[in-house]
C-alpha cells in the first residue's frame, strides 16, 4: 500500500495561516504563538518527505528486483526457444517412434507446448509489474517534489515569523522614541529622609521626598493627565511611597489599550522619564509591555496578564529609588 502524503490543499490553508496580515499590528505573545504552530508544521511536513523518500526507495528496490527477475526469465525463454528450434524436430521424431500409444504422443507434445507457453507467461507478467512500478515511480517523483516544496513553503513561513518576532523585539528593545520637546526637570538634591513622609497629592497616601520631587517636575514639564501614587497594600514601590501611575487618558485609567493621542502622551512621558533618568534618580519605567531600567535598557515586560492595567497600555508606570 502506498504511504500518502499530506494533501497539498491541506498544506496551503495550514500555511496561509503563519503570515501576520500587513494591516495587524501583532504583539510578542501572538507571533509567539504563530511561530510554535510552524515549527509544529515544518515538523509534520518532515515527516511527510521522510515517508514520500522512503517509498521511493521502497520502490527503487522493487523494481531493480523485478527488473533483475524479468532479466532472468527472459534469458530462460530465450534459451528455451533455442531449444525447441535446434532440438524440436528430434525430440519430436523422438516421441513418435517411442510412444506406446496415440495418447502418449498427443501427451508428450502437450507437455512441451505447456512449457514454452508457461515460461511466456511469467515473462509477460513480470513486464506487466515492471511496468506497472515504473509508471508508480514516476507518479511518486511528482509526490515527493510536491512534498519537498511544501516543506519549503513551512520552512518559510518559520524564517519569516522568526525575523518578525526580532524585529518586534528589536523596536521594543529601542523604547517608545522621542519626549516631545518637554522641558528638562530640576535634579533632586535631597539627602534626607527618604521614607513615606510627604502628603500625596494625588491619594490620602504618603510619598517619599524623592517622588513627590518627581511629581512636581513631571507637572512642571506639561504631563497634567490623571495620576495616582499611593497605594497601600500589595507589593511594589506604591505602598513605599515611591511611585506613581501617570494614566495615558486625561480624566482616568480607561480599561482600554492607549491609542491616538492618549498613547503618544505616555510614549513621550515613559522617554521623559528615561531621558531624565539620572536627573529625577528613576529606577524604573513601565509602559506599554515594556519595562526599562537604568541596567537592561527597554526589554520586552513579563509581568503583563492581558488586561490594560497589567500590561500598563493604560498607564505609565514610574518608580523612584
Amino acid at each position: 500500500m502506498r504511504n500518502k502524503i499530506l494533501p497539498l490543499v491541506v498544506l496551503a490553508a495550514l500555511l496561509a495561516f503563519f503570515p501576520v496580515p500587513a494591516s495587524a499590528e501583532p504583539d510578542e505573545e501572538t507571533l509567539e504563538a504563530d511561530l510554535v504552530e510552524a515549527i509544529e508544521a515544518v515538523a509534520d511536513v518532515q515527516d511527510q518527505v521522510d515517508a514520500a523518500n522512503a517509498r521511493a526507495a521502497e520502490l527503487e528496490t522493487q523494481i531493480a528486483e523485478t527488473q533483475a527477475e524479468f532479466d532472468r526469465l527472459k534469458t530462460d525463454l530465450n534459451e528455451y526457444a533455442v531449444y525447441l528450434h535446434t532440438e524440436g524436430n528430434l525430440q519430436t521424431t523422438n516421441a513418435l517412434l517411442s510412444a506406446g500409444s496415440g495418447q502418449d504422443l498427443i501427451d508428450g507434445l502437450t507437455f512441451t507446448g505447456f512449457l514454452s507457453e508457461e515460461r511466456a507467461a511469467l515473462v509477460t507478467d513480470a513486464g506487466a509489474l515492471l511496468d506497472q512500478l515504473e509508471a508508480e515511480q514516476s507518479a511518486h517523483a511528482d509526490e515527493v517534489d510536491a512534498a519537498e516544496e511544501a516543506l519549503k513553503d513551512a520552512e518559510n513561513a518559520e524564517d519569516d515569523l522568526e525575523e518578525q518576532l526580532d524585529e518586534l523585539r528589536a523596536e521594543e528593545a529601542s523604547g517608545p522614541g522621542s519626549d516631545g520637546g518637554a522641558p528638562e526637570p530640576e535634579a533632586y538634591n535631597g539627602s534626607g529622609d527618604e521614607s513615606c513622609t510627604e502628603d500625596d497629592p494625588t491619594t490620602s497616601g504618603c510619598i517619599t521626598p524623592r517622588t513627590l520631587h518627581m511629581y512636581n517636575e513631571t507637572k512642571e514639564a506639561g504631563f497634567d493627565h490623571y495620576v495616582s501614587c499611593y497605594r497601600s497594600g500589595g507589593g511594589g514601590e506604591h505602598p513605599k511611597g515611591r511611585a506613581c501611575d501617570w494614566a495615558a487618558d486625561a480624566s482616568g485609567f480607561a480599561n482600554e489599550d492607549a491609542s491616538g493621542d492618549d498613547k503618544t502622551y505616555g510614549d513621550q512621558l515613559a522617554s521623559w522619564y528615561v531621558n531624565n533618568a539620572d536627573t529625577l534618580e528613576v529606577e524604573y519605567v513601565i509602559w506599554y509591555r515594556q519595562f526599562w531600567s537604568p541596567s537592561s535598557g527597554w526589554r520586552s515586560y513579563s509581568g503583563q496578564d492581558g488586561t490594560p492595567a497589567g500590561d500598563h497600555t493604560n498607564h505609565v508606570h514610574v518608580s523612584m529609588q
